[in-house]
């Protein structure tokens, strides 16, 4: 996912949250998170200020989910920044700084960057601070993306 669409993604979904409207994110054929329409809104011009607080907004979440309209049905995603405390081949643990403290599955589709770098999970170690995209099925978080923020 380029920057750029990392921002679009934010500052859409922000936006539409912070207007009482809802943010409504959608999977792509590619896999990749795209925004979706939530409702249709009215504006008569553009303005740079949400795009700017959503980025504040953004850096500011410790934990959450929410259900994204797939060609699946519905998937519900959890969001979550914290420290690591365990790690394995198969799984990581993160304890936000709120205390909530989840496991997650590490699959082979799991897609983990390290220091700006596509890299594995073995590049993940306790202490180091991630940002944790993963996907809830049958009662089991799985990790879709993890950046390692060290």
């Amino acid at each position: 996912m380029t920057k750029r669409t990392k921002v679009t993604l934010v500052a859409g979904t922000a936006a539409l949250a912070l207007a009482g409207i809802g943010g409504g994110v959608a999977f792509a054929s590619s896999g990749t998170p795209a925004v979706a329409p939530a409702a249709a809104v009215t504006t008569s011009a553009p303005s740079p200020a949400p795009a700017r607080h959503a980025r504040h907004w953004a850096n500011r979440v410790e934990h959450g989910e929410f259900t994204v309209r797939t060609k699946q049905g519905d998937s519900v995603v959890d969001v979550q920044r914290g420290q690591v405390t365990a790690v394995s081949a198969t799984s990581v643990t993160v304890r936000s700084g709120d205390g909530f403290t989840t496991t997650y599955t590490v699959a082979g589709t799991s897609k983990v960057r390290a220091q700006q770098k596509s890299s594995t999970i073995g590049a993940v170690h306790d202490g180091d601070h991630v940002v944790v995209l993963a996907t809830r099925s049958g009662g089991k978080d799985t990790v879709r993306r993890m950046n390692d923020r060290h």
